[in-house]
């Protein structure tokens, strides 16, 4: 039971599922222990947008940029970090003085970004939700017989 309780405060201290190899922009309290993360793409996507953090180039969510300003205006400790697979590496500091949503052509505040992707998310899950739901039944592809052909 130890080691169980032990595993679940580690996870919650280290950004969920990330693999070696990538960046996150990491959001941490005053003493240092993670709060919340965002990762950040060294490729172009559909939805990214590029960034420069410490005059290099990535990509990243409208959302991200939106966060990352919003968590170090609520005064906690906001880096760019590596995933190396032996720990996390802080590459870039102060990238909300960096990158700012004008930069990126959102003339959105933060907050009205970040609720339109909780929203954008919220409705992804809800649907991923509901395919679980109904995983567990199968359809044989026969028609079912009616109460009425008993």
């Amino acid at each position: 039971m130890h080691i169980f309780r032990l595993t679940v405060v580690l996870a919650a201290l280290s950004p969920a599922m990330a693999a070696a190899g990538e960046y996150h922009m990491i959001s941490r309290q005053s003493d240092g222990t993670f709060s919340s993360s965002h990762r950040v793409f060294d490729r172009n996507g559909s939805t990214l947008h590029e960034i420069a953090l410490c005059g290099r180039p990535y990509f990243a969510r409208a959302a991200t940029v939106a966060w990352m300003n919003y968590e170090a205006e609520e005064g906690r400790d906001v880096g760019l970090e590596y995933n190396g697979g032996s720990g996390w590496f802080r590459v870039c500091e102060d990238p909300d003085q960096q990158v700012k949503l004008a930069d990126i052509g959102v003339k959105d505040d933060n907050l009205t970004v970040m609720r339109a992707s909780d929203a954008a998310t919220n409705k992804r899950q809800r649907f991923i939700n509901i395919k679980k739901a109904f995983s567990s039944f199968s359809n044989s592809g026969r028609t079912t017989p009616s109460f009425h052909g008993r």
